[in-house]
């Protein structure tokens, strides 16, 4: 059985998955798209560059001592391409520099490889443009794309590919991820529905983030009391303005019993809160604090 390389060995979770592609790899049923699906802050990222290292390791298991280990770790492998948004969109010119690099031959004599990072972010034009090397690839071309949402893409983009779904950890697993001091189960639980998974939890923890997040839940609930928006939000900057609308929309209806008990009252924000969230995530410059004044017209007195 070909194990998680040293690199996943934190996180278990992710056997699963590691394991359907080495079998596809195996019977040679292995696809020239692969699209690598799941929640935010799960590791997908890390097992797609495992998954890139081991097609380009001259040992076939990402060995790290034969020469294309060697160059992936020197970051100069002139055979992987990774490709990642520029601001919140993967731009057309991104996809054609792509197209013209892999209509070269390898230069190690083997794969090529491509890992495209949040590959949601492409828009009609790019997706278009890489549209025809999904469909047929130069011989030894291997291009994953990693998606925390799967819905945005191109239809015809994810038709072309092979999914590898990667599982969610659970409770004990994020948290033998994060190690000590550990959080409270609840605690826990709440920061990674905000949050996604344990590696996005962790970056959080190490950038002491927790904090200022229990502040704007604060924030927001004498928001909501007052009808007037709270100065913590007012001087949010605009990367945590749409973190700070998914945790209003948490506070909003995590709580069941109260969410349906008031439902008439907290339907009409919730649905205004998603909205305004997705639009953050996809469009950059937004005045955040008039959305969230406007938001609160949706409140109940």
């Amino acid at each position: 059985m070909n194990t998680l390389p040293q690199s996943l060995a934190a996180m278990p979770w992710l056997e699963p998955s590691w394991q359907l592609w080495q079998q596809a790899r195996a019977g040679h049923r292995l696809s020239h798209g692969w699209l690598l699906c799941g929640g935010e802050g799960i590791g997908k990222h890390r097992l797609a560059l495992a998954l890139a290292h081991s097609l380009l390791c001259e040992q076939g298991k990402d060995c790290g001592l034969c020469r294309g280990c060697q160059l992936l770790a020197a970051g100069n492998h002139p055979d992987f391409i990774e490709l990642k948004p520029d601001g919140k969109v993967i731009k057309v010119e991104q996809i054609r520099a792509l197209l013209q690099e892999l209509s070269h031959t390898a230069h190690q004599g083997g794969a090529r490889v491509v890992v495209v990072h949040q590959a949601d972010a492409m828009n009609g034009a790019s997706a278009n443009a890489l549209l025809k090397t999904l469909e047929e690839p130069a011989p030894g071309v291997h291009i994953l794309l990693v998606s925390d949402h799967v819905n945005r893409l191109l239809p015809t983009i994810a038709s072309r590919c092979q999914r590898l779904l990667v599982a969610t950890p659970t409770l004990s697993q994020s948290q033998a991820y994060l190690g000590q001091p550990s959080l409270p189960t609840e605690k826990l639980s709440r920061y990674l529905k905000l949050l996604g998974g344990p590696l996005a939890l962790h970056q959080a923890m190490e950038q002491q983030r927790l904090e200022r997040i229990d502040a704007w839940q604060l924030a927001w609930q004498r928001s909501l009391a007052d009808g007037l928006l709270d100065d913590t939000l007012i001087k949010l900057d605009a990367d945590d303005a749409a973190l700070a609308l998914k945790l209003l929309y948490i506070e909003l209806v995590a709580d069941q019993k109260s969410y349906i008990n008031q439902v008439y009252s907290r339907l009409p924000l919730a649905r205004a809160v998603a909205d305004a969230y997705q639009t953050f995530q996809l469009q950059s410059g937004l005045n955040h604090v008039a959305v969230f004044q406007h938001l609160l017209s949706h409140a109940s007195p």
